[in-house]
């Protein structure tokens, strides 16, 4: 039986996951477009390939959700991405960022929830244990 958790947790993940996606999709077909964007923010256009790479490499692990290392990697790697996005918005003064910070909201509440979802389902493991 699931544990209250893991319904919220799939919601914010696919919503996160849409979000991700759908940058990955802009980055690969709207290609000139991204260029522009990443020289108004103060990028450079070498960037975009590894970025891509790297967003969909952090979603395949945050997905498949084994291994607490590498999970807390691709947790880490996407939050130094949207915090450096939210910052290069504001210093810039182009767009507002708020798609990073929707995206960096969706990020905490899939960790949170993923955290309290694996606590509880140890705690139903020693129920299990402690039952029998």
């Amino acid at each position: 039986m699931k544990n209250k958790y893991f319904i919220p947790y799939l919601i914010f993940l696919g919503l996160f996951s849409i979000m991700i996606l759908a940058s990955v999709y802009n980055h690969i077909f709207n290609y000139e477009v991204v260029v522009g964007e990443y020289a108004k923010l103060g990028y450079p256009e070498h960037l975009i390939a590894p970025m891509v790479i790297a967003q969909l490499f952090g979603l395949f692990v945050i997905i498949y959700n084994k291994g607490e290392l590498l999970l807390e990697w691709a947790y880490a790697g996407f939050f130094i991405n949207l915090i450096f996005a939210i910052i290069a918005h504001y210093v810039s003064k182009h767009g507002n960022g708020a798609a990073s910070v929707i995206c960096l909201t969706l990020l905490w509440s899939t960790y949170s929830l993923n955290i309290k979802a694996k606590q509880a389902k140890k705690s139903e493991s020693k129920k299990a244990i402690q039952i029998v």
